[in-house]
Order: C-alpha cells, then sequence, then structure tokens
C-alpha cells in the first residue's frame, strides 16, 4: 500500500501536464453533471411502494373490506421482499400499500402487483387500479381554477376533460389529483307515482335507456364501384334524445322517458370541496412529480405548459393560478446551501492564508474545494443519485482540505529548511523536485489513510434502513465522493502545484497569531509532562464525566426542515355531514387569515373522487402558506405561532387538530400509516373492542407533558340505514333478491345506464329516484320492486329497515386489524415523553389475549436507526483500528489515537447541552463524523511525532 502511494506521488510529478489535462476534463465533467443533477429540498424517504386503489361506490366499509380488501391482500401475499401490506377501507373505497425492502427497484416491485393482481376474486364490474409512480415527497404544484362566469362544475369539466389531459403530457408528471367542484352527469330523476300511473318498473325505464345509446357497424356495401361503410348511428346527443327515448308502448302510445322522468344536468355526489381564501368552492389540481425525476426541469416544463394553456387553450375567462410551488422551496434550499458553501469556502480560505501567511500555498490548498465538490457531483451523477439540502450542507470543509493542508504545510517547511540551509539565491536557481517528492510521499501515507479513516467512519450511515437510511445516505455518498475526490486531487494536482509555484523565494513568515497559539500549546504541554499522572487521571474523570452528561440529553429523531408553510389537519365526528363540514372549514380558514403572518390559506375537506387520499367527510386539512419569518412584525417565532393558531382553533369543540408541514405530513403518513407524526396501534379483531382500549389510551397519553396533537383515528361512527332483506317474505311474495338489489343500487344510490358524449367528453347518465322520493326510511319502505307475477310490492314487506352506527375506517397492517391514537411531541424531547407514555400505558392498559400494541411513526424511526448506530459504530471502530494497525504497524500507537474519541465525545455533548439541542439521528451522524476528524487529527500527529524523533 506504502509503495502504491508513492508511485501515484511520483507520476503526478513526473506527468504535470497529464495532471493539468485530466483536472480540466474532471471540471468540464463536473460542471456538467452539476448542471443535470436532480436538486431537491428533501429527499424521498420512504422505501418503494405500490399502491392499489379500489372503488366499490355505495358500498360499506365493511363490504368493502370483506369483498375487496382482503382478496387483493391475499392475492398479494406471494410478493417476494415486501415488509408490509397495509390498507385502509371506508365507504366505497379500498387502498392497499404493498411496502418493499430497502433497495427493491421500482420496476420489480410493480411487475410483481401486476401480475399477482389478477389472482384476486372480486365482484362483477369492480376494477382495481395502480397508482401512478410517485412517493410522498412527489407534490411539486398546486392550483386552483378561476372564473368571473363559470360554475364550479363548468370548471371541474374542464380540468376534467382539458388542463389535466395537457399537464399529463408534461415531461416527469406522474399524475393529475383533481380536488373538488362537481363531476358533471346527466341524470334520470324518476318519478315512482308515473311509474305506477303507466304500469312500469324502474327496471324496464333502466334497460330503456342503456339499450337506446348504440352505434352498430353493417360492414361494408358496394356501390358504383365504391366501398361504402355501413354504420347504425343510435348514440344520444342531447337531453332532448334521451327525453324521447321510448320506455314502453301501451295500445300504440309509447311512453317516453320524459313520461316518468325529469331530465337535466346534475353532478355526482360530492365526496369533497375546497376552499381557497375568500372562496368557499373552487377547483384544486395537484401536480404530483414522476419519482427520480429532476424537479427544476420538470417545474420549468409545467409552467410553460400552465403559460400556454393560460394563453391559447382554455376560455378567455378561464385561468390557472398558482397555490404552491415547490420551485420556491428548492431556490430557498438551493440559496441556502450556495450561501454555506460560499462562507464555508471563504471562512476556509481565510483561516488557512492566516495560518500559511502565503497566497501561493492558500490557492493550492482552496482549489481542492471546487475540485471535490465537481468529483462528487460526477459521481452522483453515474450513481444516479440526486441531491438535497442535507447532503450538501453538510459536507465540512475542514475535513476536504486538511488533506491538502498536511501536503502543502510539509512541503512549505520543507522547502522553507533547505532554503535557511543553502541561502535564498541558490535556493531560487537549485532544483527541489526531489525534495518535494520525498516530502510529499512522506506525508501522502498520513493524508492517504487519514481519508480512509473517515470515510470508513461514515459506515454507519451506509448501514440504516428504511427512512433514515432514504435520507442520510445521500449524505453519506456525498460526503464520501468529496472526500474521495480531495484524496485523489490531494496526492496528484497538489504536489504538481507545489512544485510550480513554490519555485522561488519560499519563506515561512513570522506569523504572530501562530507563534501565540504554539507557545500557548507548548506552555500547556509542559505544565501536563510535568504532571503527566495527574494529567492522566484528571482527563479519565472528564471523560467519564462527560460520557455519564450524555444521559441528561434529550432524543428525537430529526429537527423539522423549515418548509416556508404549515400544514394544519383537523379531524371532526366521523358522522358528520359535507355541508357541516364545510361550514366549519370556511369558518376555520378565515380565522386562519387574520393572521398577520400569514399569506394565503387553503383548505381540503373530504377527499378527492379519485381515491387517491382514503379520508372522509370529518377530516378537514388547511395549507397555510406563510410569509418568511424575517418579515413578521410579531416577531413570534414558528412555534409560538403554531401555538397561537392552536389557541384561537381550540373554540370549536370535538375537533382534534394536528399541526405539521405540507411535505412532513405525507412523509409521517407514509412511515407511520395513519396521519400523524406517531401512532399507537391497537391490533385486535373487533374493531369495538379496539376503539375502546384506544380512547383509554388516548387519556393516558393526556397526562404526559409534551403530547400535543392526540386523537383517536376512530374505526367507529358511520351511521347506516341498513335494508336487510327477509327470505321468508322474498319467497311469500315471489322477489327475486337480484330485481330488490338492484332496485335499491339504482332508485337511491343511483346507477350509471349510458354515456352521453359531447364530442371527445363523455358524461354518465345516471338513473334515480328523485330526491323526496328517497329522503328518509319511510319514503324508502315506499319504493317498488316487481314480483315473478308482475305485482308490485314495496320493499318495506321484504325487509327490516333499520339504522346503526357502524365502521367508518378499517384499519390493516399485515392482515390484522387496529385502531390509531395519534399524536406529536413539542415543547420536550421525543424520546422522554414517549418512553413516559409507555411506562404509564404499560402500568395501566391491559390488554387481552388476541390484542396487541405496537408504537410507531417517528419514534419507531428512532428507536431503530439509534439500535443500529449502536451495533454498527463499535464495528466501524474495529475497522478503523485494523486500518490504524496497518500504518503503524504496532496497536499502541494504534489504540493511542482510538483514546481521542470519548473526548471527542464529551466535547460534542457539551455542546449539545449548552445549545439545549437533543441528541438525534443528525446529531449521531455529527458524532461519527467528529470520530473521523479527531481520528484523522491523531493520525497526523502521531505520524509527525515519530518522524521527528531521534
Amino acid at each position: 500500500m506504502h509503495k502504491f502511494i508513492d508511485n501515484i506521488v511520483a507520476f503526478s510529478l513526473k506527468n504535470k501536464f497529464f495532471i493539468f489535462f485530466c483536472t480540466a476534463i474532471a471540471v468540464i465533467a463536473g460542471a456538467v453533471s452539476f448542471k443535470h443533477t436532480p436538486i431537491d429540498a428533501f429527499p424521498d424517504v420512504t422505501n418503494t411502494k405500490v399502491t392499489i386503489i379500489t372503488q366499490w361506490p355505495g358500498r360499506s366499509a365493511e363490504e368493502v373490506e370483506k369483498f375487496i380488501t382482503i382478496p387483493v391482500e391475499i392475492a398479494m401475499n406471494p410478493v417476494q421482499k415486501k415488509t408490509d401490506i397495509r390498507s385502509t377501507t371506508l365507504f366505497g373505497l379500498s387502498v392497499i400499500n404493498v411496502m418493499f425492502e430497502d433497495r427493491v427497484d421500482d420496476f420489480t416491485a410493480r411487475q410483481q402487483v401486476y401480475n399477482l393482481l389478477n389472482d384476486a376474486d372480486l365482484p362483477d364490474g369492480v376494477t382495481p387500479e395502480v397508482q401512478p409512480l410517485y412517493g410522498p415527497t412527489g407534490e411539486i404544484f398546486r392550483y386552483t381554477l378561476r372564473s368571473d362566469k363559470r360554475s364550479v362544475r363548468e370548471l371541474k369539466t374542464i380540468q376534467d376533460w382539458v388542463i389535466e389531459r395537457n399537464l399529463r403530457s408534461v415531461s416527469g408528471v406522474a399524475d393529475i389529483v383533481s380536488f373538488g367542484g362537481e363531476v358533471k352527469t346527466f341524470e334520470v330523476s324518476v318519478n315512482p307515482h308515473q311509474l305506477i300511473n303507466y304500469g312500469i318498473t324502474s327496471l324496464e325505464l333502466y334497460d330503456a335507456i342503456a339499450k337506446s345509446n348504440i352505434n352498430v357497424g353493417g360492414d361494408v356495401i358496394t356501390k358504383s364501384s365504391q366501398a361504402y361503410v355501413v354504420r347504425g348511428i343510435g348514440l344520444i346527443n342531447d337531453l332532448e334524445e334521451l327525453r324521447n327515448i321510448v320506455v314502453k308502448n301501451i295500445n300504440g302510445t309509447p311512453i317516453l322517458v320524459k313520461n316518468l322522468a325529469d331530465v337535466h344536468e346534475s353532478c355526482l355526489p360530492r365526496l369533497g370541496q375546497v376552499g381557497r381564501m375568500d372562496e368557499d368552492d373552487v377547483v384544486q389540481g395537484i401536480v404530483v412529480m414522476r419519482k427520480g425525476e429532476n424537479p427544476g426541469e420538470v417545474i420549468a416544463n409545467l409552467k410553460d405548459k400552465i403559460e400556454d394553456l393560460n394563453q391559447n387553450i382554455l376560455p378567455k375567462d378561464v385561468k390557472i393560478v398558482s397555490f404552491y410551488d415547490r420551485e420556491d422551496l428548492v431556490n430557498l434550499a438551493v440559496k441556502t446551501v450556495t450561501h454555506n458553501l460560499n462562507e464555508g469556502i471563504l471562512l476556509v480560505t481565510f483561516i488557512v492564508l492566516i495560518f500559511m501567511a502565503d497566497w501561493r500555498t492558500t490557492v493550492i490548498v482552496a482549489v481542492v474545494i471546487p475540485l471535490a465538490l465537481l468529483f462528487a457531483f460526477i459521481c452522483l451523477r453515474v450513481m444516479g443519485m440526486s441531491a438535497n439540502l442535507l447532503s450538501m450542507g453538510a459536507i465540512d470543509f475542514g475535513i476536504i482540505i486538511d488533506g491538502a493542508v498536511v501536503m502543502v504545510e510539509g512541503v512549505f517547511v520543507a522547502l522553507d529548511k533547505k532554503a535557511r540551509q543553502v541561502g535564498m539565491p541558490a535556493f531560487n536557481v537549485m532544483s527541489k523536485m526531489g525534495l518535494i517528492r520525498n516530502t510529499a510521499k512522506d506525508k501522502a501515507k498520513a493524508v492517504f489513510f487519514s481519508k480512509l479513516i473517515i470515510i470508513t467512519a461514515l459506515i454507519p450511515i451506509f448501514s440504516f434502513q428504511k427512512v433514515e437510511g432514504k435520507m442520510f445516505s445521500p449524505l453519506a455518498y456525498t460526503l464520501g465522493f468529496a472526500l474521495l475526490g480531495a484524496l485523489i486531487f490531494t496526492l496528484t494536482l497538489v504536489p504538481v502545484m507545489s512544485s510550480m509555484l513554490l519555485k522561488k523565494n519560499v519563506r515561512e513568515k513570522n506569523n504572530r497569531f501562530v507563534r501565540f497559539i504554539n507557545a500557548k500549546c507548548t506552555a500547556l504541554f509542559d505544565l501536563f509532562y510535568v504532571h503527566r499522572k495527574l494529567t492522566i487521571g484528571l482527563a479519565t474523570v472528564i471523560a467519564g464525566v462527560g460520557l455519564w452528561l450524555f444521559s441528561f440529553l434529550g432524543t428525537e429523531f430529526l429537527p423539522q426542515l423549515n418548509e416556508g408553510s404549515i400544514y394544519i389537519r383537523a379531524t371532526l365526528p366521523q358522522s358528520i355531514s359535507l355541508d357541516e363540514s364545510v361550514t366549519l372549514a370556511n369558518k376555520m380558514r378565515r380565522k386562519l387569515l387574520t393572521f398577520s403572518e400569514v399569506r394565503q390559506v387553503l383548505s381540503q375537506t373530504g377527499r378527492p373522487n379519485d381515491g387517491t387520499d382514503a379520508t372522509g367527510f370529518y377530516n378537514i386539512e388547511f395549507h397555510v402558506d406563510i410569509y418568511p419569518e424575517k418579515e413578521w412584525e410579531s416577531k413570534l417565532t414558528k412555534m409560538e405561532l403554531i401555538d397561537k393558531m392552536q389557541e384561537d382553533l381550540s373554540i370549536y369543540p370535538g375537533i382534534d387538530f394536528n399541526f405539521s408541514q405540507p411535505i412532513t405530513d405525507n412523509v409521517e403518513e407514509a412511515a407511520s400509516g395513519v396521519k400523524g407524526s406517531i401512532a399507537v396501534k391497537v391490533f385486535g379483531k373487533d374493531l369495538y373492542e379496539s376503539e375502546k382500549y384506544a380512547v383509554q389510551i388516548e387519556k393516558i397519553l393526556g397526562t404526559v407533558q409534551g403530547i400535543e396533537d392526540l386523537g383517536v383515528i376512530r374505526n367507529i361512527g358511520q351511521p347506516e340505514l341498513r335494508i336487510e332483506l327477509n327470505e321468508g317474505q322474498l319467497a311469500r311474495y315471489g322477489v327475486a333478491k337480484e330485481d330488490v338489489q338492484s332496485i335499491i343500487e339504482m332508485a337511491i344510490g343511483g346507477k350509471s345506464a349510458s354515456l352521453l358524449y359531447e364530442d371527445e367528453r363523455k358524461f354518465n347518465i345516471m338513473v334515480r329516484y328523485s330526491e323526496q322520493f328517497r329522503q328518509n326510511e319511510e319514503e324508502i319502505g315506499k319504493i317498488l320492486v316487481p314480483a315473478m307475477d308482475g305485482t308490485m310490492v314495496p320493499i318495506k314487506e321484504l325487509a327490516d329497515i333499520t339504522t346503526i352506527t357502524g365502521p367508518l375506517l378499517i384499519f390493516r397492517d399485515n392482515h390484522a386489524r387496529f385502531c390509531a391514537v395519534k399524536f406529536s411531541v413539542r415543547g420536550r424531547d421525543m424520546g422522554t415523553a414517549v418512553a413516559e407514555a409507555q411506562k404509564k400505558v404499560n402500568a395501566s392498559v391491559h390488554l387481552p389475549a388476541g390484542y396487541s400494541l405496537k408504537w410507531t411513526g417517528d419514534f419507531e424511526n428512532q428507536q431503530r436507526a439509534t439500535k443500529r448506530l449502536a451495533q454498527v459504530v463499535p464495528i466501524s471502530i474495529a475497522i478503523i483500528f485494523i486500518i490504524l494497525f496497518i500504518l503503524f504497524s504496532n496497536a499502541r500507537d494504534a489504540g493511542l489515537v482510538l483514546l481521542n474519541v470519548p473526548f471527542a465525545a464529551v466535547g460534542g455533548i457539551v455542546a449539545l447541552l449548552i445549545t439545549r439541542f437533543n441528541f438525534s439521528i443528525s446529531a449521531g451522524i455529527g458524532f461519527i463524523a467528529l470520530f473521523g476528524i479527531c481520528i484523522q487529527n491523531g493520525v497526523i500527529m502521531i505520524s509527525d511525532i515519530k518522524a521527528n524523533l531521534p
């Protein structure tokens, strides 16, 4: 190894122009890589996931679970390298997430799911869909539509048939999620009295419409030597044609649809509503980016397309108005990183200039910084990785250039010594290549092994799993690549530049600052050397006390990235109607707008029509866009603003509030499986029993200081009007069960009989009873069903009509039902808060057989990452010891270097206590880097001491 390092230095000094040529190639390649490397504010921290969405309108949560969720989960069992199967089931919707192990690529995961999805035994007409390829950090743009004269129904139609199609064509866009507005349909509102008058059943009306809307082909006929395509045109073109469809002919008199029903334009039952600022009902579009794409490029192309839509395609009165733009956050992150990089480069360069007091040595050292960064971008580009605020902001320029400092300082001192020996005139004309080569070779060994040790110290970061692995592995790779680049340039370019710039007039200047430092350090060394035993004893005590102080540090998973927004989730009683929920949402949105720190607010009630967000009317989400904190006249902190908002919103009783940030909220939900940063899951088959224990746990958690945003995500709470068919009565009246179910589905919920086309747009033709004939149990009981003998029987004679409260949501994790208690921790460290909560819950809650508890979310991530650090850090230190043993060829010197580690840890612990920071995984990574640096310092120190011993 030593010979290999010597040969690198010798080759570089012998082939100077080749080294400069390679450096120029690296600069060009690095600049190109930097331009094309995706840069985002936040890494995608979730494992590969495939989401299966299945809609079955009008069905209860238990029915959807039984006939869709469970069969699909069973079909997914053979999927290889999966870690979890999570599902959320509610009225008319099933959402199943298949989670995979680290390093499973998306294509492999999705291919497995597609292949096995066909094995699921599902009801007729139900088709599951796989969500497009994007993650919880994929949201890049939100907008609403604005028009002075169009209704939300018209705007929703434009959104679905014009805007969505155009935006989906933008390269890198995975999906457009439409939220709010009314989905246009054409409704045949049946009057049952008219059906009775004409002796027509609702099924006959339905069949007539379904069969009267079709085109046929008659092949080809030949006429006058020309081939004519034969077409039978029967499609319905407008409402008038729909009204004039013949349902039945009675004694030569046609009975038309308009004789039996009111035909008009309508909309599907609304599942959600969006409000923005003072507008209570708007149409929103959410643009999500495909995984792995460059957000800068995608957003730029997206904005070009939106500009084209606004200027050339949309009606003049319709405009797309931006609400959220990820580019703002990306620009802020890039600005922050660039500011830190510039400050770091200038600061390091200034310090090098102070200590070396020579512009030539400063230039040689400083040039390594940009070259190392460009090399890192080349490696990131080759590996297909992105850069983000965490990975770029964590680069320590001191670590990058310390090898170059050692190399240049060693060469400079050797040349200065030679100049003093022979005199400056003789020195300026003599050949110095041999001296530079020998000195560079001598320093190169310590530099090489020092860098190797720091890279080895990063092993614990590479070993992280799941969320922490996705978050910090880019940091480790970026820093590792930068260190590797710095090592390469230190062993090649630095000796070459030293040989060219340090040819003449090399003299170590009389630096007062350095002389002062040397004098004080020498005096301290003399003092400690005289009192060696006392020094060793005192150092041991300091190390012991310092490590003991670690027990006083609080713990948390990660410090929060400030996204410049607040995301508020309000959970209302489960049985609330959409109208009442929207009323509350409007009031809360206007209250949030009263804060001077708030720029704009958007509210979402319920869920979008495509089923991508499994929630109900009880769920309201507020995206609160705030001004930069430096512009706040109130001088509040963000946490204080949140506290004030929570206080003002507390006037609404019975509502649980959760405060987060847009990206953070999505990541937390993806990590825990529920809408909350930390959750306690109560597993058990009986939902009523599980919810009872969840309520008990909620009361206990309410007594723990620091726990906020506390609430039970309830499973039970959906009022049901149950029509339970009586088999005996069906047999008595001679009524087919299928006929009863079909009429219930059509008359109450509405059923699509066909489609009406308007150019390339198509809309459902819904057949449904008029509202006054289905608005309560009494009216529903009067709905008539045809018997086999032609008589009409009211439903109340065939079924028991009752109201019950059933499941609203059914959560499942690996085939087991659970109820969850969600909460956050503010004003206290997460570790001690959750530890206290666990102690109290374990002491008071005693679950019966078949029930269990699991703590998930950020706490689970923190525990897993801490455990991994405890396992891998000792292994990393052992590997470093082996490297040190190879370098020094004895265990004494290797052990002496490792003694730096506990003292470095003590300094870090004291710094965290003084600054009142908790020990997070980020801090743990800082300690890992610190250990590498302190070991490097020990290597350089002992190498120099041994080199100067007689």
